[in-house]
């Protein structure tokens, strides 16, 4: 009876153990769980609310700078770092660690998501799947045949990039060797140099000595003379008081007569020496043969650059034997479907850049402007090809830095035609930065006024129109602001949403002849149209990549003829519009040739010439297109271009370029 009482009395405790067990596990996986993915944490972050959610579950729910709690509902501002610089939830992370060491991982009730049974899981720590005990292995086989076929690819790309580092090492090595023989023949011609120098400087020097041996020897002879004219004189004197004072001749008087006739003599002697003989004066001088430094340059170092050719060319290759009239070995929808939208111009230049490649097989790409004319003559393209070298030293503004004449990314570019200023949008040092045409400091604009009054947070892009009101971007605050040019606020244009006539995150306008306003919304890939007291008229646009469609529209300008181009950054490539929307042209794809892009930028167009200049960032250059869109040419600049951002055009035909990676304007 004892025994049975007892065994019912450890039933029970292990029961209440396990019912407890059970509890705290209940609530432990409460706390441990994601509240949007259901799931166990994996990277937690706290948002200001207190709430805690994975890193990946915040990056998915989160589109731009502001968002809402999926708890609370609370708003909370994303940092300019992104999601990831949220505070981590440490007690979380400390819960999860012990759990790992203390207790088996909890057990969740779900589908399994291979078999879809509903059966008693655990999540995969390599993908995050839901798989029960049963499929484990199962799942880990295919796990391990992914990873396996991905380290069979990654392998086989290893070795190849093995194979091509090691001949760049080679070729890297071949330099060095060169280098050195080349700087042992600096040495030796700059020795040899020298060394005539010092020749040179050895006979002059002698010249000069042996005409300062010749004067001092003449002053030792004109000393003499001079000594001897003195001993005279004083015994002119002092005979002449002698002779006074006497009242008869006597030995004395006899004596001096005597001194006196010889030194008539002497003084006739030194008088036929002084006075007759013509003594020529001699003078020296050095006539200085001032030496330039072209004169004295023994050379110059060469450091040329071949690119490497491009091996993804069938699509490209494909329009370019279309546009040839020449039938493909193999063609797909694809290459159809851009052809479709290519232009005929676009085509011409295309086929003409293809013809000035193959005139360079090794894929080097000369430093010259080229104008590229197309003709049809019986069914036959024949492109004419014409080379000027036109390189021009550029002058360098700024560098990194937080100082008035050093720049933090400076990014867009605007020229006041009243005040002769141009403005430089210093955007991570906060401000705003002028100069005169010929690149002289003028003034820095600060974010806060000398009143308090807060002007800007981080401008991003800038406009004058005609009337010379200042327009600008701010990033921060994501609107966009007049000002007058006492630096007044006039008035705030359009407003931060994602409806209509609202924008997301604007980053470029412009302004046309009837003062329009258009906005390049890159965050709801579209342009808007306001009028010129920010009335909202006009959106077209959308995410996508046909005619008309944007993927971050980076940068507006206004061409003649009432049309506008847009630079379509996440399509690499231009569109040309009507002040209405109608799209007329698109021009390039992404690439490396002379009429392609690799995320471009800053446009600008030159209303005397009619030619577009369009920023392209990727590429590190800016390419300059005719009027027809058919002529291209790059600006050279002797130092080339890192990260070109914007460009502005002056009167006198310079050219300024805003380079945000090298954080410097250049002047060409």
């Amino acid at each position: 009876m004892l025994e049975q009482l007892m065994s019912d009395v450890i039933d029970s405790s292990s029961s209440t153990s396990t019912i407890e067990s059970s509890r705290s596990s209940k609530s432990i996986l409460q706390l441990i769980t994601c509240p949007i993915c259901l799931e166990i944490f994996r990277e937690p972050l706290q948002l200001p609310c207190q709430h805690t959610f994975c890193k990946l579950c915040l990056e998915r729910i989160t589109e731009d700078r502001w968002g809402r709690c999926p708890v609370c509902r609370g708003c909370y501002r994303v940092p300019f770092a992104g999601v990831g610089s949220f505070e981590v939830n440490r007690t979380i992370v400390n819960l999860l660690e012990s759990l790992s060491h203390t207790e088996p991982k909890p057990m969740l009730k779900a589908k399994c998501a291979l078999c879809k049974l509903e059966d008693t899981i655990t999540v995969c720590e390599h993908c995050r799947e839901a798989i029960c005990c049963k499929c484990r292995r199962q799942h880990y086989d295919e796990f391990s045949r992914y990873i396996s076929s991905k380290l069979n690819e990654t392998q086989q790309e290893t070795e190849k990039l093995i194979a091509k580092e090691v001949e760049n090492i080679k070729n890297h090595e071949e330099n060095v060797c060169r280098s050195d023989d080349i700087a042992n023949v600096i040495r030796n011609k700059v020795a040899d140099l020298i060394e005539k120098i010092k020749q040179e400087e050895t006979k002059l020097l002698h010249n000069v000595q042996e005409f300062s041996k010749a004067e001092q020897k003449l002053i030792d002879e004109k000393n003499a003379c001079l000594q001897d004219l003195s001993i005279i004189n004083k015994f002119c004197l002092e005979s002449q008081g002698i002779l006074h004072s006497k009242e008869e001749t006597d030995q004395e008087a006899i004596e001096i007569r005597q001194k006196c006739e010889e030194y008539v003599l002497s003084v006739n002697d030194l008088q036929s020496r002084i006075l007759i003989v013509k003594t020529p004066i001699r003078r020296i001088s050095f006539f200085n043969r001032d030496i330039s430094s072209d004169s004295i340059s023994l050379g110059f170092v060469e450091i040329g650059m071949v690119l490497e050719p491009i091996e993804s060319t069938v699509q490209l290759s494909s329009i370019f034997l279309s546009s040839l009239k020449i039938e493909p070995s193999s063609t797909t929808s694809s290459t159809d479907a851009d052809l479709q939208h290519c232009s005929k111009q676009l085509i011409r230049c295309l086929s003409a850049t293809l013809q000035q490649q193959s005139d360079y097989p090794n894929g080097s790409s000369p430093s010259y402007r080229s104008n590229i004319s197309t003709s049809d003559n019986n069914g036959c393209c024949r492109q004419q090809l014409q080379s000027q070298n036109h390189k021009r030293t550029p002058r360098i503004i700024g560098k990194r830095g937080t100082r008035d004449t050093e720049f933090m990314h400076p990014s867009s570019l605007a020229y006041s035609k009243r005040d002769q200023l141009i403005y430089v949008c210093d955007t991570y040092n906060n401000r705003l930065v002028t100069y005169s045409i010929d690149g002289i400091f003028q003034q820095v604009y600060t974010a806060i006024s000398e009143t308090g009054e807060i002007r800007f947070h981080h401008p991003y892009a800038i406009h004058i129109d005609s009337d010379n009101r200042l327009y600008l971007i701010d990033q921060s605050e994501r609107r966009i602001k007049v000002f007058n040019r006492d630096f007044k606020l006039i008035r705030v244009i359009g407003q931060y949403g994602r409806d209509v006539g609202q924008y997301s995150a604007p980053c470029d306008l412009c302004t046309n002849e009837q003062n329009y306003i258009f906005v390049c919304d890159a965050g709801g890939h579209r342009i808007l149209k306001y009028s010129e007291q920010g009335q909202f008229l006009l959106a077209w646009g959308g995410l996508g990549t046909d005619n008309g469609q944007f993927k971050c529209p980076a940068c507006v300008c206004i061409l003649n003829g009432d049309r506008l181009a847009v630079s379509d950054w996440g399509n690499d490539r231009v569109q040309v519009f009507n002040c209405e929307g109608d799209h007329l042209l698109s021009i390039g794809q992404r690439g490396k040739l002379l009429a392609e892009f690799f995320r471009p930028l800053g446009l600008a167009y030159d209303e005397t010439t009619e030619r577009l200049f369009v920023c392209d960032e990727g590429n590190n250059r800016v390419t300059i297109f005719n009027s027809d869109f058919t002529t291209t040419e790059l600006v050279h600049s002797k130092i080339g271009f890192h990260g070109p951002y914007d460009i502005l055009l002056l009167k006198d035909g310079r050219i300024i370029i805003s380079e945000h990676r090298a954080h410097r304007l250049q002047i060409i």
